[in-house]
């Protein structure tokens, strides 16, 4: 494999719509502290994120990962933070995509909705609507990761929130290849010349 591409869906709390999708490059470029940790576990993994402060704003999340078989579900929570987790992930690696359960779009969604989040201000239809839509078109060559903001955050919080889910998504793409016995070493793109590696484990 060579050049994997993912397609990024994202939802925004604030304006409660959907954008992208965009297409990412593989890479495992500040990842290989969270792939590690998930190389120790076999199906689930809690811990806790390092996350360098930037620009005077300092934050300690947390991520729980889970290989659901067909997909892996991640979300990112902050200490002291009040309500559900900041962000939910679902990522559909590409060698898995021609397998996935034919019910995983209401099963998302109602777990959004039991995290009172995104899903329970009344657009879990919109949010079913446009999952059930895209897990429903062909199966291309890239995975597939849909990444909910659950609640509104600070620009700036947000930033290092979503900077933090994409590096958990490549990890996981990683390592459910790993656990399907695929080797994905040759398929990260390096990032441009300058790119800063943030992504720390404490």
């Amino acid at each position: 494999m060579s050049g994997l591409l993912i397609e990024w869906h994202g939802w925004d709390s604030t304006s409660g719509a959907w954008h992208g999708p965009d297409e990412l490059d593989f890479s495992l470029a500040g990842c290989r502290g969270i792939l590690g940790r998930l190389r120790q576990f076999s199906s689930s993994w809690t811990g806790r994120l390092g996350v360098p402060a930037t620009g005077g704003v300092p934050l300690s999340l947390w991520a729980s990962v889970r290989d659901l078989g067909d997909t892996g579900l991640a979300a990112l929570d902050a200490d002291g933070s009040p309500g559900g987790p900041l962000e939910v992930v679902l990522v559909a690696p590409a060698q898995r995509r021609p397998r996935l359960r034919a019910e995983l779009a209401f099963e998302f969604v109602s777990y959004l909705t039991f995290l009172e989040g995104a899903a329970s201000s009344g657009r879990e239809l919109a949010l079913h609507e446009y999952i059930e839509r895209t897990l429903a078109e062909p199966a291309g060559a890239g995975a597939l990761v849909f990444s909910i903001e659950n609640r509104h955050l600070d620009p700036d919080v947000q930033y290092l929130v979503s900077e933090q889910a994409e590096r958990l998504a490549m990890s996981m793409i990683a390592w459910m290849g790993e656990r399907d016995g695929l080797d994905l070493r040759n398929a990260c793109i390096r990032r441009r010349v300058g790119a800063i590696d943030t992504g720390v484990l404490q």
